[in-house]
């Protein structure tokens, strides 16, 4: 899936791995356990695997978007979890996924679920999904600096993303604990480091807001 997806947008597949390895740094960070740390590697991988159905001219960036392109976007998590739901017990990691661009405040998508009805790992891939998007080169915006994308999560947390998660992230940004490098990455890379996972059975904001896509 991922050679898939890194076929369609090299940019798409960095992210990817970028927000696995975040993701998993954070869980660990906030308690969880290695199987919870595994699970929610492999969903960071995954997130965003349903883009590979997107059409072409969604991934060359070379035009404003339309309201039409952005439908199609939000449709992502669902169509990710079709793919996913393909390969026998990965229903897990399909939740997760599914459930990524949900809002702590419910106005996320597919479901409107809100505060603790959002799976903590989504949760999780959420801050780390944000915080990628914000200070990664390959993103369609000038990357932030760590204090300002740090700024802008703590602006969130809470509406958007889940309080305590953001504090922890935030104390690891500052604390330099973060061991990814983007710009490093080889994502089949990272896929192969990470082995077979154990599975377990208003206004609108500058930034924040473009993780959505």
């Amino acid at each position: 899936m991922l050679e898939t997806l890194a076929q369609r947008d090299r940019a798409t597949a960095r992210h990817s791995a970028a927000v696995a390895r975040y993701a998993r740094e954070l869980c660990q960070a906030a308690g969880g356990t290695h199987q919870e740390q595994q699970l929610v590697h492999t969903a960071g991988l995954l997130h965003d695997v349903g883009k590979t159905s997107f059409p072409d001219h969604i991934f060359a960036g070379d035009r404003p978007l339309s309201n039409d392109d952005w439908e199609i976007i939000r449709c992502h998590p669902e169509q990710g979890v079709e793919i996913i739901r393909q390969m026998p017990g990965f229903d897990d990691v399909a939740e997760i996924v599914l459930c990524h661009h949900e809002r702590i405040d419910g106005r996320g998508y597919p479901n409107e679920l809100k505060g603790d009805e959002i799976p903590w790992l989504s949760r999780t891939i959420s801050v780390a999904d944000t915080f990628d998007v914000m200070t990664a080169r390959d993103s369609y915006r000038k990357p932030l600096s760590h204090p300002d994308a740090v700024a802008e999560l703590r602006r969130v947390a809470g509406s958007q993303l889940d309080g305590r998660l953001v504090s922890v992230f935030v104390a690891m940004v500052e604390s330099r604990r973060l061991a990814f490098v983007p710009k490093d990455l080889d994502v089949l890379s990272e896929l192969r480091a990470s082995g077979r996972p154990s599975l377990v059975d208003a206004a609108q904001p500058v930034w924040a807001t473009v993780a959505a896509a």
